[in-house]
């Protein structure tokens, strides 16, 4: 790929206001990312060694915690549905934002399949933090609240 292409796609990234260009050509692939309103081109490289790279900052990116891993337990649901965060329809929920709770206290039901499912809590806390709506549709390991551990 010329430089002359290379700089003509960094100004469209900066003129469009775009904060990543993705380009392939062949075995060669082109990334250019704006950092701090700048774009900077990326070194060009055949496919497979970018691949490699990109796995490398995934594996990196995935082993260090975040602050919200470190501090709170993530409640997750065990199935995919309809999460339901009250008993019955008008009836206050089961656990709201600053309640304490005791590990295998109710927290949740997750409808699945028709049947419904009652959610426990998998530790003792404090909920920091309610992750779904009410009638929300739950994907399988889909965060359902965040518990500061006793």
């Amino acid at each position: 790929m010329e430089t002359t292409k290379i700089a003509e796609l960094a100004k469209i990234l900066k003129q469009n206001g775009l904060t990543k260009l993705d380009l392939t050509e062949g075995e060669n692939r082109l990334v250019l990312e704006a950092a701090a309103g700048t774009a900077a081109p990326a070194a060009e490289a055949p496919m497979p060694v970018v691949a490699e790279v990109q796995h490398d900052l995934i594996q990196t990116a995935s082993a260090v915690p975040t602050k919200m891993e470190e501090e709170f337990y993530e409640q997750k649901t065990p199935l995919v549905g309809t999460v339901y965060l009250a008993p019955q329809s008008g009836a206050a929920p089961f656990v709201s934002v600053g309640d304490h709770i005791a590990a295998g206290d109710p927290i949740c039901i997750v409808e699945s399949m028709k049947m419904f499912n009652q959610i426990a809590a998998e530790c003792s806390g404090t909920i920091e933090e309610v992750c779904v709506a009410n009638g929300q549709l739950v994907e399988y390991g889909q965060v359902l609240f965040r518990i500061r551990e006793d």
